[in-house]
Protein backbone atom coordinates (compact mmCIF):
# COMPACT_ATOMS: atom_id res chain seq x y z
CA UNK A 1 0.00 0.00 0.00
CA UNK A 2 1.12 3.42 -0.95
CA UNK A 3 0.69 6.36 1.24
CA UNK A 4 -0.97 7.87 -1.44
CA UNK A 5 -3.98 5.72 -1.70
CA UNK A 6 -5.03 6.65 2.07
CA UNK A 7 -7.22 9.59 2.83
CA UNK A 8 -5.74 12.26 4.49
CA UNK A 9 -8.51 13.68 5.28
CA UNK A 10 -9.95 11.03 7.41
CA UNK A 11 -6.60 10.14 9.03
CA UNK A 12 -6.05 14.06 10.08
CA UNK A 13 -10.16 13.99 11.36
CA UNK A 14 -9.42 11.12 13.07
CA UNK A 15 -5.92 11.38 14.52
CA UNK A 16 -5.79 12.01 18.64
CA UNK A 17 -3.19 14.40 17.62
CA UNK A 18 -4.57 17.86 17.21
CA UNK A 19 -3.24 19.25 14.35
CA UNK A 20 -3.93 23.24 13.13
CA UNK A 21 -2.59 24.95 9.94
CA UNK A 22 -1.97 28.51 9.70
CA UNK A 23 -1.47 30.76 7.29
CA UNK A 24 1.38 33.39 6.93
CA UNK A 25 -0.08 36.09 8.97
CA UNK A 26 -1.30 32.97 11.82
CA UNK A 27 -4.63 32.88 10.75
CA UNK A 28 -6.34 29.08 10.66
CA UNK A 29 -6.63 27.59 7.48
CA UNK A 30 -7.50 24.27 9.13
CA UNK A 31 -7.57 22.53 12.58
CA UNK A 32 -9.12 18.75 12.97
CA UNK A 33 -11.03 17.93 15.68
CA UNK A 34 -8.95 16.89 18.30
CA UNK A 35 -7.30 20.38 17.82
CA UNK A 36 -10.59 22.39 18.05
CA UNK A 37 -11.20 19.65 21.63
CA UNK A 38 -8.09 21.14 23.11
CA UNK A 39 -8.30 24.86 22.35
CA UNK A 40 -11.85 24.88 23.37
CA UNK A 41 -13.13 25.66 20.27
CA UNK A 42 -16.23 25.28 17.95
CA UNK A 43 -15.21 24.64 13.81
CA UNK A 44 -17.01 28.06 13.29
CA UNK A 45 -14.96 30.09 15.79
CA UNK A 46 -11.58 28.33 14.34
CA UNK A 47 -12.04 28.88 10.77
CA UNK A 48 -9.82 32.42 10.25
CA UNK A 49 -8.87 33.44 13.86
CA UNK A 50 -5.53 34.35 14.48
CA UNK A 51 -3.03 33.95 17.19
CA UNK A 52 -3.79 37.53 18.14
CA UNK A 53 -7.08 37.19 18.52
CA UNK A 54 -8.24 37.53 22.77
CA UNK A 55 -9.76 33.48 22.55
CA UNK A 56 -6.11 32.55 22.69
CA UNK A 57 -4.75 32.41 25.89
CA UNK A 58 -1.18 30.44 26.69
CA UNK A 59 0.62 29.78 29.70
CA UNK A 60 4.59 28.80 29.65
CA UNK A 61 5.81 25.75 31.42
CA UNK A 62 6.35 27.80 34.65
CA UNK A 63 2.81 28.96 34.60
CA UNK A 64 3.12 32.75 33.39
CA UNK A 65 0.87 34.38 30.81
CA UNK A 66 2.63 34.09 27.69
CA UNK A 67 3.55 36.87 25.34
CA UNK A 68 1.85 36.82 21.62
CA UNK A 69 5.41 37.14 20.61
CA UNK A 70 6.10 33.72 22.05
CA UNK A 71 3.69 31.74 20.85
CA UNK A 72 4.71 28.55 18.94
CA UNK A 73 3.36 29.71 15.59
CA UNK A 74 4.86 33.42 16.10
CA UNK A 75 7.87 31.84 16.68
CA UNK A 76 7.89 29.96 13.90
CA UNK A 77 7.08 33.32 11.54
CA UNK A 78 9.56 34.78 12.83
CA UNK A 79 12.93 32.45 12.85
CA UNK A 80 11.46 30.00 9.60
CA UNK A 81 12.45 27.44 11.22
CA UNK A 82 10.98 24.69 13.36
CA UNK A 83 10.10 24.26 16.99
CA UNK A 84 10.11 20.92 19.07
CA UNK A 85 8.41 19.77 21.87
CA UNK A 86 7.38 23.18 23.38
CA UNK A 87 5.59 22.59 26.54
CA UNK A 88 2.04 24.99 26.47
CA UNK A 89 -0.73 25.63 29.35
CA UNK A 90 -4.11 26.36 27.47
CA UNK A 91 -7.29 27.98 29.07
CA UNK A 92 -10.07 30.98 28.61
CA UNK A 93 -12.16 32.08 30.86
CA UNK A 94 -14.86 29.26 30.84
CA UNK A 95 -12.73 27.11 33.10
CA UNK A 96 -9.68 27.22 35.64
CA UNK A 97 -8.64 24.44 34.45
CA UNK A 98 -5.52 23.91 32.11
CA UNK A 99 -4.70 21.75 29.39
CA UNK A 100 -1.23 21.07 29.16
CA UNK A 101 0.28 19.85 25.45
CA UNK A 102 3.87 19.17 24.31
CA UNK A 103 3.76 20.97 21.03
CA UNK A 104 6.05 21.03 17.92
CA UNK A 105 5.51 23.15 14.67
CA UNK A 106 7.25 23.99 11.38
CA UNK A 107 7.30 26.24 8.32
CA UNK A 108 6.50 25.12 4.75
CA UNK A 109 7.64 27.42 1.80
CA UNK A 110 6.55 27.64 -1.73
CA UNK A 111 8.94 26.87 -4.46
CA UNK A 112 10.34 30.09 -4.29
CA UNK A 113 11.07 29.46 -0.73
CA UNK A 114 8.41 31.94 0.82
CA UNK A 115 6.55 30.63 3.87
CA UNK A 116 3.60 30.00 3.05
CA UNK A 117 1.92 28.37 6.13
CA UNK A 118 3.05 26.89 9.59
CA UNK A 119 1.83 23.21 10.30
CA UNK A 120 1.35 22.94 14.38
CA UNK A 121 0.80 19.51 15.72
CA UNK A 122 0.27 18.96 19.73
CA UNK A 123 -0.51 16.40 22.27
CA UNK A 124 -2.58 16.63 25.44
CA UNK A 125 -0.01 15.60 28.19
CA UNK A 126 -2.34 16.94 30.83
CA UNK A 127 -2.40 13.59 32.72
CA UNK A 128 1.31 12.81 32.34
CA UNK A 129 2.49 16.63 33.94
CA UNK A 130 2.07 16.28 37.63
CA UNK A 131 -0.13 19.11 38.50
CA UNK A 132 1.31 20.17 42.61
CA UNK A 133 -1.03 22.26 44.30
CA UNK A 134 1.18 25.06 45.84
CA UNK A 135 -1.52 27.28 47.08
CA UNK A 136 -2.45 23.91 49.47
CA UNK A 137 1.36 23.83 50.57
CA UNK A 138 1.30 27.25 51.20
CA UNK A 139 -1.84 27.06 53.32
CA UNK A 140 -0.64 24.17 55.24
CA UNK A 141 2.85 25.16 56.22
CA UNK A 142 3.47 25.46 59.66
CA UNK A 143 5.35 28.93 58.63
CA UNK A 144 3.38 32.13 58.44
CA UNK A 145 3.28 33.33 54.77
CA UNK A 146 2.34 36.91 53.64
CA UNK A 147 2.03 38.30 50.14
CA UNK A 148 1.85 42.04 49.79
CA UNK A 149 1.26 44.22 46.96
CA UNK A 150 4.36 46.18 45.88
CA UNK A 151 2.55 49.85 44.82
CA UNK A 152 4.03 53.11 46.14
CA UNK A 153 3.29 52.87 49.80
CA UNK A 154 2.32 55.38 52.83
CA UNK A 155 3.85 55.31 56.04
CA UNK A 156 1.63 51.82 57.08
CA UNK A 157 3.65 50.10 54.24
CA UNK A 158 2.19 47.43 51.27
CA UNK A 159 -1.09 46.38 51.91
CA UNK A 160 -1.73 42.11 52.08
CA UNK A 161 -3.18 40.55 49.96
CA UNK A 162 -2.69 37.00 51.13
CA UNK A 163 -1.99 35.28 54.36
CA UNK A 164 -2.41 31.19 55.39
CA UNK A 165 -3.29 30.29 58.22
CA UNK A 166 -0.55 29.43 60.06
CA UNK A 167 -0.84 33.50 60.05
CA UNK A 168 -4.24 33.29 61.64
CA UNK A 169 -2.72 31.36 64.38
CA UNK A 170 -0.04 33.07 65.15
CA UNK A 171 -1.38 36.63 65.50
CA UNK A 172 -5.30 36.38 65.95
CA UNK A 173 -6.68 37.60 62.94
CA UNK A 174 -8.43 36.54 60.29
CA UNK A 175 -7.96 36.59 56.77
CA UNK A 176 -10.82 38.92 56.30
CA UNK A 177 -9.19 41.38 59.09
CA UNK A 178 -5.70 41.03 57.72
CA UNK A 179 -6.29 41.81 54.06
CA UNK A 180 -6.28 44.86 52.64
CA UNK A 181 -4.12 45.94 55.70
CA UNK A 182 -0.41 46.88 55.97
CA UNK A 183 1.97 44.32 58.23
CA UNK A 184 2.46 47.04 60.42
CA UNK A 185 -0.92 46.40 62.49
CA UNK A 186 1.63 43.99 64.13
CA UNK A 187 4.07 46.28 65.14
CA UNK A 188 3.99 47.84 68.44
CA UNK A 189 5.99 49.82 70.86
CA UNK A 190 8.90 47.62 71.55
CA UNK A 191 9.51 47.10 68.06
CA UNK A 192 12.73 47.77 66.85
CA UNK A 193 12.77 51.43 64.96
CA UNK A 194 15.70 50.61 63.41
CA UNK A 195 14.48 46.53 61.86
CA UNK A 196 11.52 48.63 60.46
CA UNK A 197 13.61 51.11 58.86
CA UNK A 198 15.82 48.35 57.23
CA UNK A 199 12.52 46.40 56.31
CA UNK A 200 11.09 49.74 54.85
CA UNK A 201 14.65 50.93 52.73
CA UNK A 202 14.70 46.95 51.16
CA UNK A 203 11.38 47.45 50.31
CA UNK A 204 11.75 50.77 48.55
CA UNK A 205 15.19 48.81 46.74
CA UNK A 206 12.58 45.94 45.63
CA UNK A 207 15.26 44.03 47.70
CA UNK A 208 15.17 40.99 50.14
CA UNK A 209 16.06 41.08 53.32
CA UNK A 210 16.52 38.82 56.15
CA UNK A 211 15.56 39.87 60.16
CA UNK A 212 14.35 39.35 63.51
CA UNK A 213 11.53 41.44 64.50
CA UNK A 214 9.13 41.24 68.15
CA UNK A 215 5.53 41.82 66.71
CA UNK A 216 2.02 41.81 68.69
CA UNK A 217 -0.97 39.17 68.43
CA UNK A 218 -4.52 41.08 68.24
CA UNK A 219 -4.74 40.44 71.87
CA UNK A 220 -1.69 42.50 72.24
CA UNK A 221 0.49 39.34 73.35
CA UNK A 222 3.99 39.89 71.98
CA UNK A 223 6.28 37.35 69.74
CA UNK A 224 9.58 37.16 68.23
CA UNK A 225 10.19 36.08 64.34
CA UNK A 226 12.95 35.07 62.24
CA UNK A 227 11.59 37.13 58.85
CA UNK A 228 12.26 36.92 55.18
CA UNK A 229 10.97 39.02 52.60
CA UNK A 230 11.97 38.93 48.94
CA UNK A 231 10.02 40.40 46.00
CA UNK A 232 8.47 38.53 43.34
CA UNK A 233 8.54 39.30 39.70
CA UNK A 234 5.91 38.51 36.91
CA UNK A 235 7.31 37.30 32.99
CA UNK A 236 8.54 40.75 32.18
CA UNK A 237 10.63 40.76 35.17
CA UNK A 238 8.69 43.37 36.94
CA UNK A 239 7.90 43.41 40.98
CA UNK A 240 4.56 42.87 41.32
CA UNK A 241 4.39 41.71 44.65
CA UNK A 242 6.49 40.95 47.95
CA UNK A 243 6.47 38.17 49.96
CA UNK A 244 7.33 36.95 53.27
CA UNK A 245 8.07 33.60 55.40
CA UNK A 246 7.92 34.39 58.91
CA UNK A 247 9.29 31.75 61.45
CA UNK A 248 7.99 32.13 65.13
CA UNK A 249 10.99 31.71 67.37
CA UNK A 250 9.37 33.57 70.64
CA UNK A 251 10.63 30.27 72.71
CA UNK A 252 14.69 30.70 71.27
CA UNK A 253 14.21 34.45 72.30
CA UNK A 254 12.54 33.46 75.73
CA UNK A 255 15.58 30.80 75.87
CA UNK A 256 18.20 33.09 74.86
CA UNK A 257 16.86 35.88 77.57
CA UNK A 258 17.15 33.45 80.21
CA UNK A 259 20.89 32.41 79.40
CA UNK A 260 21.78 35.83 79.19
CA UNK A 261 19.77 36.48 82.45
CA UNK A 262 21.88 33.87 84.11
CA UNK A 263 24.60 35.32 82.92
CA UNK A 264 24.43 38.74 84.43
CA UNK A 265 22.83 37.70 87.42
CA UNK A 266 24.06 36.36 91.00
CA UNK A 267 22.16 33.08 91.85
CA UNK A 268 22.48 34.22 95.36
CA UNK A 269 21.17 37.62 95.88
CA UNK A 270 19.27 37.82 92.33
CA UNK A 271 21.25 41.14 91.60
CA UNK A 272 23.27 41.99 88.98
CA UNK A 273 26.69 40.43 88.72
CA UNK A 274 29.99 42.06 88.29
CA UNK A 275 29.07 41.25 84.49
CA UNK A 276 26.07 43.01 84.65
CA UNK A 277 26.49 46.19 86.13
CA UNK A 278 29.24 46.52 83.70
CA UNK A 279 26.81 46.45 80.89
CA UNK A 280 24.03 48.65 82.62
CA UNK A 281 26.53 51.01 83.95
CA UNK A 282 28.46 51.62 80.58
CA UNK A 283 24.77 52.37 78.81
CA UNK A 284 23.72 54.68 81.26
CA UNK A 285 27.32 56.54 81.65
CA UNK A 286 26.57 57.11 77.87
CA UNK A 287 23.47 58.19 78.16
CA UNK A 288 23.93 60.45 80.61
CA UNK A 289 26.84 62.08 78.87
CA UNK A 290 25.03 62.60 76.22
CA UNK A 291 22.25 63.86 78.50
CA UNK A 292 24.40 65.76 81.06
CA UNK A 293 22.29 64.30 83.60
CA UNK A 294 24.41 63.64 86.88
CA UNK A 295 24.94 60.06 88.41
CA UNK A 296 26.62 58.82 91.60
CA UNK A 297 27.84 55.81 91.63
CA UNK A 298 28.84 53.74 95.15
CA UNK A 299 30.78 51.22 96.76
CA UNK A 300 29.78 49.41 99.56
CA UNK A 301 30.95 46.47 101.64
CA UNK A 302 29.25 44.49 104.54
CA UNK A 303 31.83 45.16 107.93
CA UNK A 304 33.32 42.62 109.06
CA UNK A 305 31.83 40.08 107.38
CA UNK A 306 34.89 37.41 107.67
CA UNK A 307 33.33 37.52 111.35
CA UNK A 308 30.02 36.59 110.93
CA UNK A 309 31.06 33.57 108.51
CA UNK A 310 33.17 32.65 111.44
CA UNK A 311 30.81 33.39 114.12
CA UNK A 312 27.73 31.80 112.53
CA UNK A 313 29.27 29.63 109.54
CA UNK A 314 28.79 30.02 106.14
CA UNK A 315 25.10 29.25 105.69
CA UNK A 316 24.22 32.52 107.90
CA UNK A 317 27.12 34.58 106.10
CA UNK A 318 24.70 34.14 103.03
CA UNK A 319 21.32 35.21 104.69
CA UNK A 320 23.36 38.17 105.89
CA UNK A 321 24.39 38.87 101.96
CA UNK A 322 20.69 38.34 101.06
CA UNK A 323 19.78 40.52 103.67
CA UNK A 324 21.53 43.31 102.19
CA UNK A 325 19.94 42.17 99.20
CA UNK A 326 16.27 42.69 99.83
CA UNK A 327 16.94 46.06 101.73
CA UNK A 328 18.84 47.66 99.37
CA UNK A 329 16.18 46.85 96.78
CA UNK A 330 13.43 48.01 99.13
CA UNK A 331 14.82 51.08 100.11
CA UNK A 332 16.94 53.05 96.79
CA UNK A 333 14.67 53.67 93.73
CA UNK A 334 13.63 51.05 90.90
CA UNK A 335 15.69 52.96 88.65
CA UNK A 336 18.85 52.51 90.71
CA UNK A 337 21.26 50.21 89.22
CA UNK A 338 22.11 47.07 92.19
CA UNK A 339 24.86 44.88 91.61
CA UNK A 340 26.76 42.54 93.72
CA UNK A 341 30.22 42.37 92.63
CA UNK A 342 31.80 39.73 94.75
CA UNK A 343 32.27 38.70 98.33
CA UNK A 344 30.57 40.97 100.38
CA UNK A 345 31.14 44.01 98.11
CA UNK A 346 27.94 45.37 96.26
CA UNK A 347 27.64 48.55 93.44
CA UNK A 348 25.14 51.39 93.27
CA UNK A 349 24.44 53.70 90.02
CA UNK A 350 21.96 56.24 90.87
CA UNK A 351 21.05 58.09 88.09
CA UNK A 352 19.72 62.44 87.75
CA UNK A 353 20.99 62.15 91.69
CA UNK A 354 23.89 64.69 92.84
CA UNK A 355 26.38 64.00 95.55
CA UNK A 356 24.87 65.77 97.79
CA UNK A 357 21.70 64.34 98.01
CA UNK A 358 23.37 60.60 97.76
CA UNK A 359 25.40 61.47 100.78
CA UNK A 360 22.27 62.51 102.60
CA UNK A 361 20.48 59.39 101.48
CA UNK A 362 23.29 56.97 102.39
CA UNK A 363 23.45 58.90 105.90
CA UNK A 364 20.30 57.33 106.32
CA UNK A 365 20.77 54.39 105.13
CA UNK A 366 23.32 53.32 107.74
CA UNK A 367 20.76 54.66 109.87
CA UNK A 368 18.03 52.14 108.76
CA UNK A 369 20.38 48.93 108.48
CA UNK A 370 21.34 49.45 112.22
CA UNK A 371 17.46 49.37 112.90
CA UNK A 372 16.79 46.42 110.58
CA UNK A 373 19.69 43.43 111.82
CA UNK A 374 19.82 39.85 110.51
CA UNK A 375 17.33 37.86 111.95
CA UNK A 376 18.27 34.59 112.67
CA UNK A 377 16.01 32.17 114.55
CA UNK A 378 15.86 33.84 118.00
CA UNK A 379 18.82 35.70 117.48
CA UNK A 380 19.65 39.42 115.84
CA UNK A 381 22.86 39.72 114.20
CA UNK A 382 23.48 43.34 113.28
CA UNK A 383 26.04 44.47 111.11
CA UNK A 384 27.10 48.06 109.06
CA UNK A 385 28.12 49.03 106.18
CA UNK A 386 31.05 51.29 104.50
CA UNK A 387 30.29 53.65 101.66
CA UNK A 388 32.48 55.41 99.26
CA UNK A 389 30.80 57.68 96.46
CA UNK A 390 31.91 59.30 93.57
CA UNK A 391 30.19 61.78 90.92
CA UNK A 392 32.02 61.31 86.78
CA UNK A 393 32.51 64.28 85.21
CA UNK A 394 32.33 64.68 81.51
CA UNK A 395 35.69 63.20 81.47
CA UNK A 396 35.44 59.83 83.02
CA UNK A 397 35.89 57.57 80.20
CA UNK A 398 34.82 54.58 81.64
CA UNK A 399 32.88 52.49 84.55
CA UNK A 400 36.26 50.48 85.34
CA UNK A 401 37.64 54.27 86.15
CA UNK A 402 34.37 55.04 87.94
CA UNK A 403 34.38 52.52 90.24
CA UNK A 404 38.10 52.71 91.31
CA UNK A 405 37.57 56.08 92.35
CA UNK A 406 34.72 54.96 94.88
CA UNK A 407 36.71 52.11 95.81
CA UNK A 408 39.38 54.80 97.21
CA UNK A 409 36.63 56.46 98.73
CA UNK A 410 35.30 52.89 100.17
CA UNK A 411 38.98 52.63 101.67
CA UNK A 412 38.92 55.99 103.44
CA UNK A 413 35.63 55.16 104.88
CA UNK A 414 37.05 51.90 106.41
CA UNK A 415 40.27 53.70 107.43
CA UNK A 416 38.36 56.13 109.44
CA UNK A 417 36.65 53.63 111.18
CA UNK A 418 33.77 51.80 108.92
CA UNK A 419 30.29 52.72 109.16
CA UNK A 420 30.92 55.68 107.30
CA UNK A 421 30.20 57.44 103.71
CA UNK A 422 32.93 59.10 102.09
CA UNK A 423 33.51 60.75 99.23
CA UNK A 424 36.50 60.37 96.37
CA UNK A 425 38.16 63.70 95.87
Amino acid sequence: MKFSDLDAYSLLENLQTGVVVHDKNTKIRYANPKALEILRLTEDQARGIGAYDPLWRFLDKNKQAMSVADYPVNQVIASHKPLSNFEVGIYDSSSKDVTWVLCNAYPEFTDNKQLEQVVVTFVDITSQKQNICFENIVEMAKDVIIVTDSDPFPAGGPKMVYVNEAFTRLTGYTKDEAIGQAPSILQGIDTCDKTRQEIRNALCNQDSVQTQILNYSKEGEPYWLDLTIFPLHNSEGEVTHFAAIERDITEQKDYESTLKELSIRDPLTTLLNRRGFFEMASSLLSQSKRNLSPIVVAMIDIDFFKNINDAYGHDIGDQALQHMSLHMQSYFRKSDIIARMGGEEFALLMTNSDINSCIDKFETFLAYLAENPLKVEKELIPFTVSVGLTQPTEGSKNVSDILKAADKALYKAKHNGRNKVSVAD
